[in-house]
């Protein structure tokens, strides 16, 4: 499953974000997802941090300064996930892998002065699904990401409450689809596509009696050679078909 990611808010002083430590983020991802599943959660909100400079920079004792890279080995990223979700240890709960982290801007910490304060917080989406606005309870201003059954699979809290977004709940729109895979032209039909443009151009409309017999040969030598039917004494390369087209029609007589 692929997922975007929604706003949830901004980074803010602990008396705004429900007493916590100033300026960080608490991610909840469900406990029962599997590891590849929370892996593109957290790639979907580490790249949109990123397109703003930001990164994502753990900061329980244990992975304090790490930072999650989209660009690592799969076993690398559920290595730090699971890592950064036994540090948070001062909150573990049966449902629910929690992760504290900061997003600095690339190049600084988490200590430098400007480096994480009004930090916008992302919260990953499913496509079809939910995202419910809420604040209090300890947690900040802060949002749920919702499936399209209903189940809650995420939750990003510590938001300042001073700064919520505008929208309530909102409908999170289904992914676009993929487009189709291009079909792969062999080395020979290459050839062929290449000259045939040099040699009659795109402008072309009606072509001539010696085209179209050189086209017919063209295709036809092309399915010979799929089906195996050609043995390698009678293939005749591109070149050879264009620049001789009475000997290439003469192999399907």
């Amino acid at each position: 499953m692929s997922y975007t990611t929604v706003r949830s808010g901004f980074t803010g002083p602990s008396n705004k974000i429900g007493g916590s430590t100033a300026y960080h983020q608490d991610l909840k991802l469900l406990q029962s997802l599997p590891a590849a599943e929370k892996v593109k959660m957290l790639d979907a909100i580490a790249r949109q941090n990123a397109s703003i400079g930001r990164e994502i920079e753990f900061s329980n004792a244990a992975v304090s300064g790490r930072r999650w890279n989209v660009n690592a080995d799969l076993a690398d990223k559920i290595d730090l996930l699971q890592k950064a979700a036994a540090a948070h240890g001062h909150s573990q709960h049966g449902v629910w892998q929690s992760f504290d982290y900061y997003t600095p801007f690339k190049g600084k910490n988490r200590f430098e002065k400007g480096a994480v304060e009004d930090a916008s917080i992302f919260l990953p989406a499913v496509p079809g699904g939910t995202i419910r606005r809420g604040s209090g309870g300890g947690y900040g201003y802060y949002s749920e990401s919702l499936d399209p059954s209903g189940r809650m699979v995420a939750r990003v809290g510590h938001g300042n409450i001073d700064r919520p977004e505008k929208e309530g709940n909102i409908s999170v729109g289904q992914a676009s689809p993929e487009p189709p895979a291009q079909q792969t032209q062999q080395p020979g039909e290459q050839a062929v596509v290449s000259l045939l443009k040099e040699l009659f151009g795109q402008e072309k409309k009606q072509p001539t009696l010696r085209e179209a017999l050189m086209s017919s040969a063209l295709q036809q030598a092309l399915q010979r050679r799929d089906s195996n039917l050609l043995s390698q004494n009678t293939l005749l390369s591109p070149t050879q078909f264009l620049m001789d087209p009475q000997k290439a029609m003469s192999l399907f007589e």
